[in-house]
């Protein structure tokens, strides 16, 4: 068996998080952290997880693929995307892989598996602002795919149910679950080809406008509803399990939690009740930790 590793990157400026919070259906804190708003900070943050990857047992033999966005727009970074090329680490080599920021990570993911596929079995999906932090990870996914019935995806998050607008906008039926947060996992060549044969390519949004509700549904959803839509299953981590973690939390010493609390899970229901006025007081003074 053959693995690849496809982190999606940008040196881009992006967004901050200072912490990570509670989103999804079922509820967990999925939305990470993060704060790279710089050149030099993605850098430091590619140094981060490939080191800690160098770190650890994966489990399995694998390759990793870092497929940079626009990275030619920044002499820092491509240089060190050329430094790192056809390195060797513990179990596997690193490549690079320069594009056009056209459908943000899952146009990467989707670049990357294209030029690949003949060369692997499986294939993991990961942003570079996650790390996978836990020993021996690809052992523990593939003992779920080959103990899930048509497994077609192991989520390295969890799996969720989406919201009704986006039901509605693509089609989506029953609320059920029908998709994994953020893209992260493990799928195999097989499957993902048939995904591609089926809607001519992984999914991902390719116009042109930033509009990030199009990018969610037509990428982040779609990327992996477009698997169960072609009658395969997810696997099911563990309940208290994840098999990647925020980087921004891991570089701070942070413990790593998936689930809420009782009063964390009551305080979040209860300010969607009220149009969220105290929960993000309460975040902001310190009382979710």
């Amino acid at each position: 068996m053959k693995f690849l590793k496809i982190i999606s990157s940008s040196f881009h400026p992006r967004s901050i998080r200072e912490h990570s919070s509670l989103t999804g259906n079922p509820l967990g804190f999925y939305g990470h952290s993060q704060n790279f708003t710089s050149e030099n900070d993605v850098i430091d943050l590619l140094k981060f997880n490939l080191n800690y990857e160098n770190s650890i047992d994966p489990g399995h033999d694998r390759d990793i693929l870092v497929v940079s966005s626009n990275s030619q727009a920044f002499d820092k970074g491509q240089a060190y995307l050329e430094s790192i090329n056809n390195t060797k680490i513990k179990r596997g080599t690193i490549f690079t892989m320069m594009r056009e920021n056209i459908g943000y990570s899952f146009g990467a993911y989707n670049d990357g598996f294209q030029k690949f596929q003949d060369n692997y079995d499986y294939f993991i999906f990961q942003e570079d602002d996650l790390v996978s932090h836990i020993p021996e990870y690809l052992k523990i996914a593939y003992q779920i795919w080959t103990d899930t019935d048509q497994c077609g995806f192991v989520p390295f998050i969890a799996a969720t149910k989406v919201g009704r607008s986006h039901r509605r906008a693509l089609g989506i039926k029953g609320n059920e679950i029908v998709s994994c947060h953020g893209g992260h996992g493990m799928s195999s060549k097989k499957v993902l080809q048939t995904v591609t044969k089926e809607f001519g390519s992984l999914p991902f949004y390719s116009e042109n406008d930033q509009a990030y509700i199009n990018h969610l549904r037509n990428g982040e959803i779609m990327f992996t509803y477009s698997i169960k839509k072609i009658g395969y299953r997810f696997g099911e981590l563990p309940r208290d399990l994840v098999l990647v973690a925020p980087a921004l939390d891991l570089m701070r010493g942070l413990k790593i939690r998936k689930n809420p609390y009782l009063h964390e899970r009551f305080m979040y229901y209860f300010g969607l009740i009220v149009k969220k006025p105290l929960y993000p007081i309460l975040v902001k003074i310190g009382f979710f930790k």
